[in-house]
């Protein structure tokens, strides 16, 4: 019989690092750790708490926002420290737990001089002061350098003590806290610059109490910057909380029963699809009755055929020669692709996709709060539009898994033509930020009627489609079809080939799968096309006559709402808080001046690798956004990248060098690291323990018009089914566990809204932005665009450097001359990461100059 691995209890303060310390637990130590929220209803009552505490070993008091003082912030965590001798067990408190702990016994909590969040200290411990008749937590420990999160710090009233009498006295108990014994300290370092905002001198970072098995910790062991000599720390304990056990637990461990602790791995969502048996509701429930007028379900291949291009290609120009430059399209563009000297490969981006005939897609909208989603077909012959009430199939992610694993597509024909396309076909689209709030448990305040109704999420369900690669310089022409229409999409194929051929130069040779392919009597073109160069985009510039209004966000109100950020941050409530505004510009409307040419405009402006144009529905994208949110392979690889640290280039600043040094500052470094440790947490509550690494921690890149600084996060799902167990399985049990695994889609859903454009922790710093906001929508920007793909692949990036606007605020204004213009209002979307470290002006500055590449259009 298999021995269960102990089991630790994780009290969790809804915090966005709390999976991290539960990655770091189960590496370390050989143990299963549950997690519960500090408001759990089923443990309100002692009798229910003490039933559960029985399972577990020992427990975790994590960290979190808010104060220690306050039941809602620290819920079960302040019944711990309360517990009889009976029920006794060892506890680790770590930062709010920590403060709790030390409240309890005596101590106060006041703020810091100088809050630390996201700053690496050098921690002065007990172990490596040798502390004579001391075996501590830190015994054999090292040098420890320790990230703080932390504006509130414990005092048991070490700044009375001398000068010369302080070596000797902050080992010992205080007066004031006669039960807690000091184990490590931060303290004044003239090495750290000013700049990092220390002020504070002596500061309690790590106690253990002098009779009960409690321990804590104010830094963050867990975080991606904390070295790696602090799990020593946690190996010592446990030691000492598995020695206290065998010695004085009263009461023995159960290891049946029911238990509310859950493992911090969220159940997937075909898994929670597959709870609503759906297959029961097929018959009178929409999804069969809808998705079969658009293609079969389970006999779909990818038909892909590889038209050569000239090198440099305008992706505009393809889009413009396939489906001309009305109706809705989707287009997501490496549109820096051609900047050769501009940084790597990653920041160029190598592919652009295009999605055709989107009029006629399958469309899925969404609304937050709402329990229905909207159906839209519009293709000849099958036009309809139909509500579902998605309750009985999980919720919206859930839907949308099951509805990608019944379309899952193997192959592409031919084979050796198109397995290297990243798309072969299925869902494009936008989420909005208001649907990332949704998935939080942050309830949107919505402040107009005409925001209501407005889908949070819409997603084109594409079947034809093209892909650039800009290395091989060849298109792949794709559709997703049945095997059996192979001589359909051949047609197709060909008839989008031809005016490929008949509009582009022609091409003698290219490059596929590594061999060089020849061309012959390939006709030339007619003296038309020669004569011009047609990769070169035509940019209308918007006339100063067609731009009615322009309101920016007021200076002093930017700067009042910084200054409310940073009083939550110091009260302890956020550790960083990104904050953003919305400038308006109202337009003469004119089919003159459309939404593409804008587009074309902005691209042209500021070249980015995740450039994307969508009209879908009643909204309208135009986008140069230079940030990855999240890519996922079949295989269950999992990347995100997130973006802090802005250096616009100029005279003064203008090579890699120059920025980096700028750049290498506490509070750049800070606003990156705390959305890199915010990111693992996300990674880790899908891939589970282990399986998240950081492979580029704030390395500043190059771009047309900026530097930034950026992290690389990866992420490793697990396999559904091991393979060397697989030999072992029945085969309803592969089945099964194929039935309820994880994809990519589960990463995006836990991952919104995407961190860099909330702060931490994620569910806390929403809310208050919610207020400081005033509610206001923030749409389309601080969402994501992206494609999921039926090969089980994606790529997401966060909307920033965009505007949108919606057709329902389309409007008519009528001049004293009576004279009625059609107008349309576009949002354009700025901010930044306010930290402790922040001026109210400079944030201010950071906004102004994040507007002004694409508020640029409008000021000629």
């Amino acid at each position: 019989m298999l021995i269960p691995k102990p089991l630790i209890l994780f009290i969790d303060a809804y915090d966005s690092f709390s999976n991290n310390i539960i990655s770091l637990l189960e590496t370390t130590l050989d143990v299963s750790v549950r997690t519960i929220k500090i408001d759990n209803p089923a443990l309100a009552t002692d009798a229910g708490l003490h039933e559960e505490l029985r399972h577990y070993v020992a427990v975790i008091c994590g960290p979190g926002p808010g104060h220690p003082a306050k039941e809602e912030d620290v819920g079960l965590i302040r019944r711990i420290w309360k517990l009889s001798e009976n029920e006794l067990l060892p506890v680790l408190g770590i930062c709010l737990g920590f403060q709790s702990l030390c409240l309890e016994f005596g101590a106060k909590v006041r703020r810091l001089k100088g809050p630390q969040h996201g700053i690496v200290r050098r921690i002065q411990h007990a172990g490596e002061n040798k502390v004579e008749g001391q075996q501590s937590i830190f015994h054999n420990v090292g040098e420890i350098a320790a990230t703080l999160y932390q504006s509130l710090c414990v005092d048991i009233g070490q700044d009375s003590v001398p000068n010369g009498q302080w070596e000797v006295q902050k080992w010992k108990p205080s007066t004031r806290c006669p039960d807690l014994q000091p184990l490590a300290w931060v303290e004044h370092d003239l090495s750290i610059a000013n700049d990092a905002g220390v002020e504070d001198a002596r500061v309690l970072v790590a106690v253990q109490h002098v009779s009960k098995p409690f321990w804590a910790l104010q830094y963050h062991p867990e975080s991606i910057c904390t070295n790696p000599e602090s799990t020593k720390v946690l190996e010592q304990w446990f030691f000492h909380a598995t020695c206290w056990n065998n010695l004085h637990r009263k009461r023995r461990l159960s290891f049946d029963g029911p238990i509310q602790g859950r493992t911090a791995v969220r159940e997937s969502l075909l898994s929670q699809h597959e709870k609503t048996r759906l297959e029961k509701l097929d018959g009178h429930m929409g999804l069969t009755s809808i998705v079969p007028k658009i293609h079969a379900v389970n006999d779909l291949v990818c038909h892909s055929l590889v038209v050569p291009i000239p090198a440099n290609v305008s992706v505009v120009e393809i889009s413009e020669i396939v489906q001309g430059d009305r109706g809705d399209r989707i287009v997501f563009e490496s549109s820096n692709a051609h900047e050769k000297s501009v940084g790597s490969a990653d920041v160029r981006g190598k592919y652009s996709i295009i999605g055709l005939e989107i009029d006629d897609c399958l469309r899925y909208e969404y609304t937050s709060g709402e329990n229905s989603l909207r159906s839209i077909c519009r293709k000849p012959g099958d036009q309809y539009s139909q509500i579902l009430d998605i309750d009985p199939y999980g919720g919206i992610w859930p839907f949308l898994a099951k509805h990608l694993d019944r379309r899952q597509v193997l192959n592409v024909v031919p084979a050796e033509v198109g397995k290297e396309s990243p798309f072969w076909g299925g869902f494009m689209g936008y989420t909005t930020y208001e649907l990332g709030l949704q998935s939080i448990g942050v309830i949107p305040v919505k402040t107009g009627a005409s925001n209501v109704g407005r889908p949070d999420l819409s997603f084109a369900w594409v079947t034809r489609s093209m892909v650039i690669d800009h290395v091989k310089n060849i298109i792949y022409l794709q559709e997703l079809a049945p095997n059996s229409d192979a001589s359909k999409s051949a047609s197709w194929q060909n008839r989008i080939r031809s005016l490929l051929q008949n509009a582009l130069p022609p091409v003698s040779n290219f490059l596929l799968n590594g061999t060089m392919v020849h061309i012959r009597n390939m006709a030339r073109l007619p003296a038309k096309f020669t004569q011009r160069n047609p990769f070169q985009s035509t940019l209308r510039n918007t006339s100063s006559e067609s731009v009615l209004s322009i309101t920016t966000p007021e200076d002093a109100d930017y700067e009042q709402k910084v200054h409310k950020c940073q009083e939550s941050i110091r009260s302890g409530d956020s550790y960083e808080i990104c904050l953003t505004d919305q400038t308006l510009v109202t337009l003469r409307k004119s089919r003159s001046i459309s939404s593409w040419d804008l587009y074309k405009t902005l691209r042209s402006r500021q070249p980015a690798p995740f450039a994307s144009y969508i009209r879908l529905g009643s909204a309208t994208l135009v986008s140069a956004s230079p940030e990855r949110f999240l890519k996922y392979s079949a295989e269950g690889k999992c990347e995100l990248r997130p973006m802090k640290g802005t250096v616009r280039k100029s005279a003064e600043v203008s090579t890699l060098a120059q920025a980096t040094a700028l750049l290498d500052i506490p509070k750049e470094k800070a606003e990156n690291l705390m959305i890199v440790d915010l990111v693992r947490h996300d990674l880790h509550g899908v891939c589970g323990s282990g399986n998240v690494a950081v492979p580029r921690l704030m390395v500043v890149e190059e771009y047309k018009s900026v530097f930034q600084m950026i992290s690389i996060v990866q992420g490793q799902i697990p396999q559904a089914v091991d393979p060397d167990l697989k030999w072992h399985m029945r085969e309803k049990e592969v089945e099964e566990a194929m039935r309820k695994r994880y994809t990519g889609l589960d990463v995006l859903a836990a991952s919104l809204p995407p961190g860099s454009m909330t702060g931490a922790p994620k569910k806390r710093s929403c809310e208050i932005l919610q207020e400081i906001e005033g509610g206001k929508d923030r749409s389309l920007y601080s969402g994501v665009v992206g494609y999921m793909d039926v090969a089980g692949r994606g790529d997401w990036s966060v909307t920033i450097r965009c505007m949108f606007k919606w057709d329902d605020e389309d409007g008519v204004e009528i001049f004293e001359t009576g004279e009625k213009i059609e107008t349309e209002t576009w949002h354009i979307g700025a901010g930044g990461a306010v930290t402790a470290l922040s001026t109210a002006r400079g944030e201010r500055e950071e906004m102004l100059t994040k507007l002004s590449g694409t508020l640029g259009l409008f000021r000629q």
